[in-house]
């Protein structure tokens, strides 16, 4: 969440926030990529990147969340390069897989990849779906790739 001054962290809105979701293959080898230029980086100010430090950060040892506004940011302005619409917004990429998933994966998956809270039952059928997880993450990775 952005500060005066910077970011800091703040607990999940509620519990479908917390969950665990397949990434794609490609997309995991882009974070294999990103954590060994940052542990260079990190090597090269004599700090060491901590077990629990963040994806995102502006800090070699990356103790210190990325300010949210950046990524927004940096969103928009990829956006002006490849000339898209400028009432597409970093959010506007939920609604985009939410609407490519549908014939890939059920309702419920879908609601619980995308942390939805709002259908009940959806919680319940979420542990036996893993595979349509990883089918959704696959098909992410083919749009996007």
């Amino acid at each position: 969440m952005a500060t005066k001054g910077g970011a800091s962290v703040k607990g999940p809105k509620n519990r479908s926030s917390i969950r665990a979701v397949a990434v794609d293959a490609g997309t995991l080898n882009q974070l294999r990529e990103l954590r060994a230029e940052r542990e260079a980086q990190a090597s090269a100010c004599e700090v060491a990147i901590s077990a629990d430090g963040f994806v995102f950060s502006a800090t070699p040892d990356q103790s210190s969340p990325a300010h949210p506004d950046s990524m927004s940011h940096a969103f928009a302005a990829m956006r002006v390069r490849a000339g898209v619409a400028g009432d597409v917004h970093l959010h506007s990429l939920r609604h985009f897989q939410s609407t490519e998933l549908d014939p890939v994966i059920s309702e419920a998956q879908k609601q619980s990849r995308l942390g939805w809270a709002t259908v009940h039952m959806a919680r319940h059928y979420t542990d036996s779906v893993s595979e349509e997880d990883r089918r959704a993450a696959d098909h992410m990775g083919k749009v996007l790739g």
